[in-house]
């Protein structure tokens, strides 16, 4: 009886708090004067959409980027995440620490950051003479800034399924005659594939909805993504609220 009302709580919850709101913003994409508390006129407002010249360049924009932060993440993370989980290194626990400071860092910040220190006459110029403000401001550097806000997912996702694991059927593998490589190949790399996946998938999802980023980083480098685009729709006058 009470598991039964802790799911149909849960379940009133998430209606409640995420389907309620999608099904606002569903119903005035298919009914433009919904907000006026109108039903006419439905679905007129998809053809101007889509007949809108931006709306490719940022839908592949966004999935340009959204798959490459996936993949450095993965570059980044994966390794990190096999140090931490297979070997024991000296204060694990601060790995961790300095690993989830820049998840938590605001990714507009983290963006500002980088921008004094890498643009024209940024601090990296200043004290060496390098001026990667051309990188910085392109799809790679939007790339690499969100990466390194994003990785740790993957990071984190790997170390700890690494470590509930364990290296017993590695170790397994080698007793009957495999070498590291060919055990981490066969063995390890197989079990961690559902965690690197989900990693990976939400890096990828974590990137398609980040905002700071591409709006500090974007109007520079010629990327607008999805979600700047549709903040446009909301700051400029008339709202576009079926945009």
């Amino acid at each position: 009886m009470k598991q039964k009302f802790l799911s149909a709580a849960t379940l009133t919850a998430l209606v409640v708090l995420v389907a309620l709101p999608l099904l606002f913003i569903l119903l005035q994409a298919i009914f433009p004067h919904f907000s006026a508390g109108q039903l006419s006129a439905p679905l007129s407002g998809i053809s101007a959409l889509l007949n809108d010249p931006q709306l490719m360049p940022m839908l592949g924009g966004t999935l340009w980027i959204a798959c490459g932060v996936a993949l450095v993440s993965v570059l980044i993370g994966l390794p990190l995440g096999v140090l931490r989980g297979l070997f024991n290194l000296p204060l694990p626990k601060l790995w961790d620490l300095l690993f989830l400071i820049p998840f938590l860092t605001p990714p507009y910040i983290a963006a500002l950051s980088w921008m004094l220190v890498l643009q024209h006459n940024g601090y990296l110029q200043q004290l060496t003479g390098w001026d990667l403000n051309d990188l910085l401001f392109s799809r790679l550097g939007i790339v690499l800034v969100m990466t390194l806000n994003i990785f740790p997912v993957v990071y984190f996702a790997v170390s700890r399924s690494l470590l509930a694991s364990g290296q017993r059927l590695a170790t397994v593998a080698r007793v009957h005659g495999a070498n590291s490589g060919q055990a981490f190949w066969h063995v390890t790399l197989p079990m961690l594939s559902p965690a690197l996946a989900a990693g990976m998938l939400l890096a990828f999802t974590l990137a398609i909805e980040e905002y700071g980023v591409p709006a500090a980083l974007g109007s520079r480098a010629e990327v607008v993504m999805l979600t700047v685009g549709i903040e446009k729709k909301l700051a400029d006058w008339p709202i576009d609220l079926t945009g």
